[in-house]
């Protein structure tokens, strides 16, 4: 033991060292070169992770919100009309040689044609009720349950008299009904005769006789037949208290 101690305190100028004056020795030991080159490697390692992480978490970033607008469907919209071109427009060198065209004066517009007039006509289909259903009509309908029974039973009646005329002669369209324009009509509690009724249509008066039966509640037509007149004259729409409407509605 004590030359092995003698052997290790030669050897102070390799790495040993002297603690005070006891004459004890004590070794300072060098890391190994391989444990060396362990930690520099780590250290090397972790300072390129320094400075390579920044780049790493703004590239984890998520990206900025993406706004998204939902458009509504454009409203669709009636294909432009059809223009069907004249024969002389469409037509070639031809159309050069035929003979100019003489010129004649316009015919006059077609009238509308009238309907037929003092044929009974019984309805088998009713449409008041329907009409009166529409919710377009919830106002009228408000307005049909304030009156009293008997104003009631007669615009119901005069609803279905406009109905039923828009129905039976095409190009008809029927706008005002007056229930008692030349004579008053005769009411049942849930019945009207009206002869001497009068409808407006197409800027005109026309003549009008009618009998409507409504059920109990008032809210539909039971029975309904017509006969319709001819026009009334211009100079008696105001002895009959007839106004002059446009498109239905009262002019000033």
């Amino acid at each position: 033991m004590a030359g092995r101690s003698r052997q290790t305190a030669t050897k102070a100028g390799d790495g040993y060292g002297e603690a005070g004056g006891t004459g004890v020795r004590f070794a300072l030991t060098w890391p190994r070169p391989a444990t060396a080159l362990s930690v520099l490697g780590h250290a090397v390692f972790l300072a390129l992770l320094a400075i390579e992480a920044p780049r790493h978490i703004a590239a984890m970033r998520p990206p900025a919100a993406v706004e998204v607008v939902m458009v509504a469907p454009a409203a669709s919209r009636p294909p432009p009309p059809v223009t069907v071109p004249s024969p002389v427009a469409n037509a070639g060198p031809a159309a050069a040689a035929q003979p100019e065209a003489v010129d004649r004066p316009a015919a006059p517009p077609a009238q509308p044609a009238r309907p037929p007039s003092g044929a009974r006509v019984t309805a088998t289909e009713y449409f008041a009720g329907a009409v009166l259903d529409d919710p377009r009509n919830r106002t009228t309908r408000r307005k049909l349950a304030a009156l009293g029974s008997d104003e009631r039973l007669i615009q119901l009646c005069n609803i279905e008299a406009m109905e039923q005329l828009r129905r039976w002669k095409a190009g008809f369209v029927a706008d005002h009904v007056v229930a008692y324009a030349t004579a008053d009509p005769s009411l049942t509690a849930t019945s009207i005769e009206a002869p001497g009724a009068a409808v407006h249509a197409g800027g005109e008066w026309y003549r009008l006789s009618f009998a409507c039966t409504a059920t109990a509640g008032l809210d539909r037509v039971a029975s309904f037949a017509f006969t319709l007149g001819r026009p009334i004259p211009r100079r008696q729409w105001e002895e009959d208290n007839l106004p002059e409407l446009v498109d239905g509605d009262p002019t000033d």
